[in-house]
């Protein structure tokens, strides 16, 4: 069983733009294998180009003394967040939570969605939303546990046309997230 650690979670500051997209790039390495080289590299595009986008999302960090060891981006609801959705999804969305391999299992995407579901729930909204695929399985597993449940009204298929890319929403008037 892995023990908790310290660390706090916070806004990235602009100038750890660069150091996001390298933990994130990093956490997300182990799938490149079953993506295939094509499809990898459009991946490693979009999460350069998400995290570079400016003024339309929070950009949350969890920082372990000094360094960073998490990292999401949390969009308002917005038309066009997926290329491939034509639906506007009425709720916040998670994208591209990343964990460094070193701080899996120590509770720091926990603290990450915890946060997200509080900005959320301060918002109004009544879920949080995330996409995922079962290409995924330990991040699946996680989103269940903290109570998030499929909402395939959002689904759509990846770049490659044959991946699903499934969503999730958490209910917060139940969630015990603080």
């Amino acid at each position: 069983m892995s023990t908790a650690i310290n660390f706090i979670v916070r806004d990235a500051y602009p100038s750890e733009c660069g150091k996001a997209i390298e933990l994130t790039l990093e956490a997300y390495r182990q799938y490149e294998p079953d993506f295939g080289p094509t499809f990898w590299e459009s991946y490693i595009s979009n999460i350069k180009s998400q995290w570079e986008r400016k003024g339309d999302s929070w950009r949350i960090v969890a920082e372990q003394e000094g360094e960073l060891i998490g990292a999401l981006l949390l969009y308002p609801p917005q038309e066009g967040l997926y290329e491939k959705l034509k639906e506007t999804i009425p709720y916040p969305e998670i994208r591209l939570l990343g964990v460094h391999s070193s701080a899996r299992g120590k509770g720091v995407a926990t603290a990450l969605i915890g946060e997200s579901a509080r900005r959320a729930r301060q918002s109004g909204a009544a879920y949080l939303g995330l996409h995922t695929s079962n290409r995924m399985p330990d991040a699946v597993r996680l989103y269940l546990s903290l109570g998030f449940e499929r909402e395939p009204r959002y689904d759509f298929f990846a770049a490659d046309n044959t991946t699903v890319v499934e969503a999730y929403r958490l209910p917060l008037h139940t969630a015990n997230h603080t």
